[in-house]
């Protein structure tokens, strides 16, 4: 899609990836692992204060509430800092971060990190920017989940997850659709709800499914759905 497209998307990742001469720095500093997928990298409520940036690979990032359900909060690939709140808030992890795709991760230890923020020049600013565009990011979350309908909060990320897909004109297909247990946990609701809201658009031919690859036929149809539903 097209920028000006993606305007009006809410939850849209708006970070950036580490600039080179921050990541070489950071690197420099730090040690790198290789990390398979499943690997947990950071457990929620552990007290420990490392920083990562993902070199390769990708990250998800989720939440278990206290009767035990999970809100994926997003995913992170290459470029992308992430451990840095226990540091700069001194408190245990709020998140899970476990490794989605086989990745290659650089860490540091919080003292190290606290360094790099003091001693390499636009390193605080950068990151300062970066947090900015996160509060964005899990407002609109937040705003989502209170405000929207099951089937508005799906169709927005169908077409969020269409961002980063192959597109022929109107026509896009997905090759690595979710679970409709994870879009569940994506959306804030349950894998029967997904279910139905899917079947609802195959029947009126916006969109199909033949294994984990969604293909959507129109675009345009679906995002003047999820602009109807979404008022």
């Amino acid at each position: 899609m097209y920028d000006a497209e993606l305007a009006d998307i809410s939850g849209l990742d708006l970070e950036e990836a580490l600039p080179g001469e921050l990541a070489t720095a950071f690197l420099d500093r730090g040690k790198r692992f290789h990390a398979r997928k499943g690997l947990i990298v950071i457990a929620q409520g552990a007290d420990a204060s490392d920083v990562y940036l993902i070199v390769s690979g990708s990250v998800r990032f989720s939440v278990i509430s206290s009767n035990g359900r999970e809100t994926i909060l997003r995913e992170m690939g290459a470029g992308r800092l992430f451990g840095e709140m226990a540091v700069l808030g001194d408190q245990r992890r709020s998140a899970s971060a476990v490794v989605v795709a086989d990745a290659v991760i650089g860490v540091m230890s919080g003292a190290a990190f606290s360094a790099f923020l003091r001693e390499v020049p636009s390193a605080g600013y950068w990151l300062a920017t970066q947090l900015a565009a996160r509060v964005r990011h899990l407002t609109e979350k937040c705003s989502e989940l209170a405000t929207l309908s099951v089937c508005a909060r799906l169709h927005m990320e169908i077409v969020r997850l269409s961002a980063s897909a192959g597109r022929d004109w109107d026509r896009c297909e997905i090759a690595d659709f979710p679970t409709h247990t994870e879009l569940a946990a994506r959306i804030g609701s349950h894998r029967e709800a997904i279910t139905r809201e899917l079947r609802q658009l195959a029947k009126e031919g916006i969109v199909s499914q033949s294994g984990r690859k969604l293909t959507i036929h129109s675009l345009s149809r679906l995002r003047t759905l999820m602009a109807r539903m979404s008022r």
